[in-house]
């Protein structure tokens, strides 16, 4: 019986362990991506493909994707897009969403494989709905089923890496795991 019971916690903790190792070698695979990608944006973002999202009407019931930047008062614009595609990594979406009172802006990196899978999400949130301003930070790991296997998040004070403990309106990261369900997908494959 003891010898039962002896067999059943080792092969129990053996997969126990098992499963966090294949978790940390996801992760540190989805780290090598992210380096990888930051050179690529630093020299082709200028360049990428860009799309914006303007709302209109007495409550914004209204919207429409432009692949320009339009000043119109009557447009108010809610969402910035830029994509970067390279065969070899997959796609780099960047996602600049606006309040329409300015009390918050949110900036989020999607990154999706070569299949157009998301696998990272690097979101920052710049918020007034708080007890003083601050930039709230998450990033969400996915593994290749979809599940999200990770997920970060730290405050601090407005713009700094100084950490802070105190209440705000949190907002939920918002995400697609297929890029093709991406609000803007549609325009970018006309374009192309």
């Amino acid at each position: 019986m003891m010898k039962k019971v002896l067999m059943i916690l080792v092969f129990g903790l053996i997969f126990f362990a098992t499963g966090f190792s294949q978790e940390d070698s996801i992760i540190t695979e989805i780290r090598s991506d992210f380096q990888k990608w930051q050179s690529i944006i630093d020299k082709e973002f200028d360049n990428s493909d860009k799309f914006y999202n303007y709302v209109w009407g007495e409550n914004y019931q209204f919207d429409n994707w432009f692949d320009i930047k339009i000043d119109n008062d009557s447009l108010t614009l809610s969402e910035a897009v830029s994509i970067i595609d390279k065969k070899d990594l997959g796609y780099f979406v960047y996602v600049d969403y606006y309040s329409f009172s300015g009390d918050w802006y949110i900036a989020v990196d999607y990154y999706y494989n070569k299949e157009g899978q998301l696998y990272f999400i690097f979101w920052r949130m710049n918020t007034f709905y708080a007890e003083e301003p601050l930039t709230v930070e998450k990033r969400l790991y996915f593994d290749n089923t979809g599940q999200l296997i990770r997920d970060l998040k730290f405050v601090y004070k407005m713009n700094t890496k100084e950490k802070i403990d105190i209440s705000f309106m949190d907002r939920e990261v918002d995400y697609k795991l297929s890029l093709t369900d991406m609000d803007f997908y549609k325009y970018w494959k006309l374009e192309k």
